[in-house]
Order: C-alpha cells, then structure tokens, then sequence
C-alpha cells in the first residue's frame, strides 16, 4: 500500500515549489518535483536592444541578480568579440564571489539547518545545543548569521554600488572604478567577515581549516582544540549522526561551466564532466527536453542556442514549467558539491571517494566553498590596480550570437543570445535550479533531486523531514527557475 504526500508550497526554498512523492514501504518513489509558474524572461527579451538583457536579466533572481548580469553581459561580449581590462575581470570575480558567499552563509544558517532542529531528534544527546545555535529567529548562530549579512552587503557595495540588480556589468568591463580609498575600505569589510567566519564558523583560523585536504584530516580536525564546537564542527558530528551522511545521493554525475575567469584565460574553478572519471566540458552536449513541461514546440531535445520557449498550460502528462536540460543526455548535479569535485578540492573530493554525494557533504561543500572564497576575495582586491582601466568601448556587431556560461551559487548558469539586425532575436538561460530540479526528460529519466529523493526511508509520514533534508541540500531557488508575466 503506497501513500501520496504532496507537498505545495515547500517552504524555506526561494520562489515556489512543490514536490509530490509516492511512500512505499517506508520508502519514497516517483518523486516529482514541480515549478508551478511559468518563466518568461526569453519572450520579454526578444526584439530588444542586446543591451536591455543586462538591465533585464538581473530580475529573474533577487538572490543572485549579479550572477545573472555577469552571465547576461559575458554572453553579448561574446557575441561582439569584445576585449577587457585585467580589473575588470578582477571587479567580476569579486562581486560574484561576495555574493555566493552571502548564499551559502545564508542558506546554511537560514535555510538549511533549522531543519537539524526538528522534533524527531529531540532524543539526541546534542539536540538541546542545535536548538541554541539553529533555532529560527532566536538560535544563537542563527542572529549571527543574519548580522554578518550586513557586513558583506556592505562590502558589495563598495564594488557593486548597489545589490540585487546592479548594473556594473558590461561587455567592454564594469562601470565602477575602484580607488586606492576603496581597496582599503574592502579589505577592512573583508577583515569582519573573515572574523566572523574564523570565530563562529570555523573556531580556528582559515587557513587552518584550509589545510584539511582529506577525511582523515578533517577526523583530526575535530579532535584539535576546540573545533569540535564550532558551527561546521557541530555540524559535521551531528549531521552524520543522524544519518545525513546516508541518504541524497543523487545521480553521481556532475557538471561544472567552470568558474571566475581570470585575465589570462583560465578559470580559477575548473569546468569539466564527472561521471566516474573526469571528462573536458563541452557546451555543444547541453540539450533541453519538455516532455513534462508545460511548454510546446518541438519534440525531443533542443540545444539552447536553438531553444523554444512557448507555453503550454493545458499539456497533457506534463507536471513542471521547468525543462530538462541535460549533459549528453545525462542527469547531472550542479553546484557547489559539483564545482569542488570538478576543481579536484582535496578535501571534498576525498571524502565523496570515499563516502559518496549524500546531503551531509553537498552541505558541507557548499561551506568549504565559502570559506575558499573568503580567503580569495582578498587576494583579488589586492590585485586591483587603481591606476589602470575597468572599462574598453565595446565594438557593436549587428548581427552576432553569444553564449555566457558562468557558476552561481546554485551552480551553472548559462545565457544564449542571437542578434539579428541589431535586435535580440532568441534568448535562452538554464538557470542551476532548473538543472537540479528538473522533471523527467524524454527518456523518462527523473531529475537529479527527484533521483535523491527516490528512496530515500522516510521514518513518520507525518513528518517527513528527511525529504526536507534532501531538497533543501540542493539549495533551490525556483524564482530562477519560474516566473510570470504579462505582455
């Protein structure tokens, strides 16, 4: 006898989502994860100006506005072939990192872990310290939290002017300048926030932390001082204590576009395939599938650059208004989990070798990331140098296509422009979360969440907080993935 729970609205995700599993035997099947709006930003965008995408695209999120222009603005540099200046890319890099560093605080601290606080753990021996830390508006860690979340809105907008929707982003550079005043301004604000990580999160320094480069170390680790008691310290015993290590483990593909660009070429994030081994990136693998959306047009799949995006409400069979992108017709992860294996990250990749992808280590991943990207905001400041240009004059083609390919917080994020007679005449953009959360495709293989929810033992029906555990893992954000409009 099976039972079906229904999920709508799944709270403490960003933007509207809702999950439908099937229980059997205590075990969750045929998980469907749907977006129930529909998303228009490629019909608003056509006949445009190619410029009006950067002052357009930055709105489809308000929790990742920068990356979506830093995507929208490297897709038209592309087109146009346009040049920049070392800062620029630097400035880039620095506004990206900010704010994925101000997701992942945030949606470990306010998203993630309130679930560790659950009533179903109250047996456990530890459960009265979670509630001090990570109970929602009183835990402890919680407030701290949110305090720090000032401080790196402050530090945005030393570079950024303002945060979500800047507009700094161009294809010739960033419009802002950045003085010797402000690198100095930046790394104070930097200094707080490293405070704030090395003695809340961490308990120790960063570069301590950066020295775990595998299991063994991290087991060390805890055993040091008093790490143990630290945020991530808690969190790495508690959460293997009750079995998050165990359960989400997803396709075991991932995908990485690679990450911050520096001005030499390469990325400082490797871009590549993971699929027992490690694979080169290649972008012309990237097909969108609608079988269960709720979009008409085309049958089979298309490659975003040749994307249709028409609307269908009455589908029949369809449950989602996300498509299906795939990689080589694979389901794939993106993320912070995939960026770090794909970046060979000792630590992570050592521990999901040994343990594999569970809710336990996408969690931790997406800490670690922070705290790499803590230390390297710093040294990118530094690299700023005042006296040279942020900007070149782009040369404008009227007939051109492009691709941005950048990662955001959630993962790869990619925008296709094609311009003709000066206009915008097809834009695509496959946000992280419609890679994550995607429905089944044509070959009727489930999205990467519903594959880590599928199976997944689900102790109280009444309570089903271990499916909480595994969706909120993913960080989604279907305020990305859907949206609604009106022409």
């Amino acid at each position: 006898m099976s039972k079906t729970i229904n999920i709508s609205p799944f709270n403490r995700v960003e933007g509207d989502l809702e999950i439908t599993i099937e229980i059997k035997d205590g075990k969750v099947q045929n998980a469907r994860s749907k977006g129930v709006m529909f998303r228009g930003f490629e019909i608003l965008l056509k006949g445009r100006d190619p410029m009006d995408a950067i002052v357009f695209t930055p709105r489809i999120c308000g929790i990742c506005g920068a990356s979506h222009g830093v995507a929208s603005s490297t897709a038209i540099k592309n087109a146009w072939n346009s040049a920049m200046p070392d800062n620029a890319y630097r400035v880039k890099n620095i506004v990206m990192a900010i704010e994925i560093l101000m997701s992942h605080i945030t949606h470990f601290y306010i998203l993630f872990a309130p679930d560790l606080t659950n009533k179903k753990y109250s047996p456990h021996p530890d459960y009265p310290e979670i509630v001090k830390r990570f109970l929602p508006f009183k835990g402890a860690s919680y407030l701290k939290a949110l305090k720090a979340r000032s401080s790196m809105l402050e530090l945005m907008g030393v570079f950024a002017g303002k945060w979500p929707n800047t507009l700094i982003f161009q294809p010739g550079g960033v419009t802002c300048s950045i003085s010797i005043s402000r690198q100095i301004k930046a790394l104070g604000l930097l200094r707080e926030l490293q405070d704030y990580i090395e003695k809340s999160l961490l308990g120790c320094e960063i570069d301590r932390w950066l020295e775990n480069k595998s299991l063994a170390d991290l087991e060390k680790w805890l055993t040091e001082s008093n790490h143990q008691d630290s945020d991530i310290g808690t969190y790495v015993r508690y959460s293997r204590e009750i079995g998050l290590d165990k359960i989400g483990k997803g396709p075991g593909k991932f995908l990485s576009y690679g990450a911050y660009k520096l001005p030499e070429g390469k990325n400082w994030l490797s871009s590549g395939y993971y699929d027992r081994d490690f694979y080169p990136f290649n972008q012309e693998k990237i097909t969108e599938y609608i079988k269960y959306s709720f979009l008409k047009g085309y049958k089979g799949g298309l490659h975003p650059s040749e994307g249709i995006t028409e609307p269908d409400p009455d589908k029949g069979g369809a449950y989602s208004w996300s498509k299906s992108p795939r990689y080589d017709d694979n389901t794939v992860e993106v993320g912070p989990l995939a960026r770090m294996i794909l970046d060979k990250d000792l630590l992570i990749y050592d521990i999901f070798s040994k343990r594999g992808s569970s809710v336990f280590l996408r969690a931790l991943a997406r800490l670690h990331e922070a705290v790499r990207l803590a230390r390297q905001v710093g040294i990118w400041i530094r690299e700023i140098d005042a006296y040279k240009p942020f900007h070149k004059k782009p040369l404008v083609h009227t007939e051109a296509k492009g691709i941005g390919l950048i990662e955001a917080a959630r993962g790869a994020l990619g925008h296709w422009i094609a311009i003709k007679d000066g206009k915008i005449e097809r834009y695509q953009v496959i946000t992280p979360t419609a890679w994550n959360l995607s429905p089944k495709d044509f070959f009727d293989q489930h999205g990467t969440c519903e594959q880590a929810l599928n199976g997944t033992i689900v102790e109280d029906e009444d309570n089903p907080v271990e499916v909480g555990h595994v969706i909120r893992s993913f960080d989604p954000c279907l305020v990305c993935t859907v949206h609604t409009i009106k022409r």
